[in-house]
């Protein structure tokens, strides 16, 4: 996780930042809340958003990925909410431990400055996709979550594309019939990731 670094660095690093295991579904923090730490992710799933607009989603954040970049830059409060949307393993950095470690090795302040760049690049991806239509937006989902089955409900799947789940709900049931996806209870396989992918990049 803390690649570049000099061997000094990593050591308080991986002293600083300790691991904090999260079961599917738990709530990290909400909008509003105290700033208390920043996040790194190494295995999972976040889904990072706001309350309002029924759960607007603005970033959906894998291994390598940073969050919670309030108590980095002098925030007291949460701007967004953060969510496990899978099993999830992350690295978690206590306010004033970072700011210790970011005052003792000023290389640290460039690995963080990378990863939040990272992650800004990310979310200029996911708005200039919110242009493409849903039937897009959710066959490049699908791709992106898993090579076989997503554990995730059609509700899940609609906050994370930015469409009603009824019309989440509708595509997939298309595609099912046209072999391209199994279906279950909270769950989907991809059957022939082929023809998603063809899906994903039709105009």
């Amino acid at each position: 996780m803390f690649q570049g670094l000099g061997l000094e660095a990593r050591r308080e690093a991986a002293r600083v930042f300790q691991p904090l295991r999260v079961r599917r579904g738990e709530v990290l923090y909400r909008e509003g809340d105290p700033a208390d730490g920043v996040y790194l992710v190494r295995q999972g799933l976040v889904w990072l958003h706001a309350e309002e607009g029924e759960g607007l989603t603005l970033s959906l954040l894998g291994p390598g990925d940073l969050f919670g970049e309030e108590a980095l830059v002098g925030g007291l409060r949460r701007g967004l909410s953060a969510q496990a949307l899978a099993y999830t393993e992350l690295l978690f950095g206590e306010r004033k431990e970072v700011e210790a470690l970011r005052a003792r090795f000023p290389e640290v302040n460039a690995f963080l400055l990378e990863a939040l760049y990272k992650r800004l690049k990310a979310m200029e991806a996911r708005f200039f996709e919110l242009r493409f239509p849903v039937a897009q937006r959710l066959a490049r989902l699908l791709l992106r979550l898993g090579e076989g089955e997503v554990l995730f409900s059609h509700q899940d799947l609609a906050r994370m594309v930015g469409a009603t789940r009824e019309t989440v709900t509708k595509l997939l049931g298309e595609w099912a019939l046209a072999g391209v996806l199994d279906l279950g209870y909270r769950r989907l396989e991809i059957k022939d990731r082929e023809a998603l992918a063809r899906l994903a990049e039709a105009l």
